[in-house]
């Protein structure tokens, strides 16, 4: 009999490319990942990886295995979520990852969650928007929040379950006091590309679905600024846009929750929503749906 734990790490490891990557996944130092794939090897009496001293690949056996490992991993994690409903109790181990800046908004009700059900452990984690999916896929978290900025957000991901729990208008952030927030508004095409033009423009780096979906917009009104000033966190573009630093786009409830900063919308109107997203495997899991209302009362307060 096959044992699932090393199914899991040959899977991970297949996602993941190396067995360090794959040890820092688990938690487990590379020596002990060699030692697990090894010993899967054993029970299946032919060669998995093929080994070099400076890297380590599938081999043929090894992908066919890690095909059918996906399949058998879905299925025990789908009976497990049966019997989870069957039992109706709220225990276990939950992975939630979440967007920077939503970490507070989240934590009290998980903890209030965790609170109610003693049995619960909810281990939380800040994470990106572009690499959660991904995440969720290979079971490293369970639930995760992201943010998608597309004009139409998806209603699946890569075979996920989406859920949609938040859509937030984006607006132009300027200093409290900037002289824009005393002229009309909306802001119109031709007053946003004379804005970038006679301002510091801060942004998030290049693969950040915010920085993607602002060069969209400034390239519709034929408007490209020096990007000099790039950093992580759409709560820090906020805190720097309030001391005068620079103007951005941010969405209103960043923006409110920075003191110094206002949010003046755009014409046509900019959109961000937030997501959920979870393996359809755990669709029947009481603790996977339990930890999904709580992030959901979040968002509506």
């Amino acid at each position: 009999m096959l044992d699932l734990r090393r199914l899991d790490i040959l899977h991970r490891f297949a996602t993941r490319g190396t067995i360090t990557a794959t040890a820092a996944d688990l938690g487990y130092s590379p020596s002990a990942v060699s030692q697990q794939l090894a010993a899967l090897e054993r029970e299946v009496g032919v060669a998995l990886i093929e080994r070099t001293a400076q890297s380590a690949s599938l081999t043929d056996a090894g992908r066919e295995l890690v095909e059918h490992a996906a399949g058998i991993l879905d299925a025990v994690e789908t009976a497990h979520s049966r019997m989870h409903a069957r039992a109706g109790t709220i225990s276990g181990r939950v992975s939630i990852s979440c967007i920077p800046a939503l970490a507070p908004v989240l934590a009290p009700h998980l903890a209030a969650l965790q609170g109610q059900h003693r049995e619960l452990a909810v281990v939380a984690h800040e994470t990106g928007s572009t690499t959660a999916a991904a995440a969720v896929i290979d079971r490293r978290y369970d639930l995760a929040v992201i943010d998608d900025w597309s004009a139409q957000p998806p209603t699946h991901s890569n075979g996920l379950a989406v859920h949609h729990l938040r859509r937030e208008e984006v607006g132009l952030a300027v200093a409290a006091d900037h002289p824009l927030t005393r002229a009309p508004l909306p802001i119109s095409a031709a007053r946003l590309r004379e804005a970038v033009h006679s301002h510091t423009w801060l942004c998030a780096p290049v693969g950040q679905l915010s920085r993607t979906a602002g060069d969209l917009r400034l390239a519709s009104v034929d408007a490209d600024p020096a990007r000099r000033w790039e950093f992580e966190g759409l709560h820090v573009l906020a805190a720097l846009v309030a001391t005068g630093a620079g103007i951005a786009f941010l969405p209103d409830d960043v923006a409110r929750a920075q003191p110094g900063l206002a949010a003046l919308p755009l014409a046509p109107r900019m959109h961000r929503t937030i997501l959920a997203l979870t393996r359809p495997t755990t669709r029947e899991d009481p603790v996977i749906a339990a930890c999904l209302g709580a992030v959901q009362e979040a968002m509506r307060r």
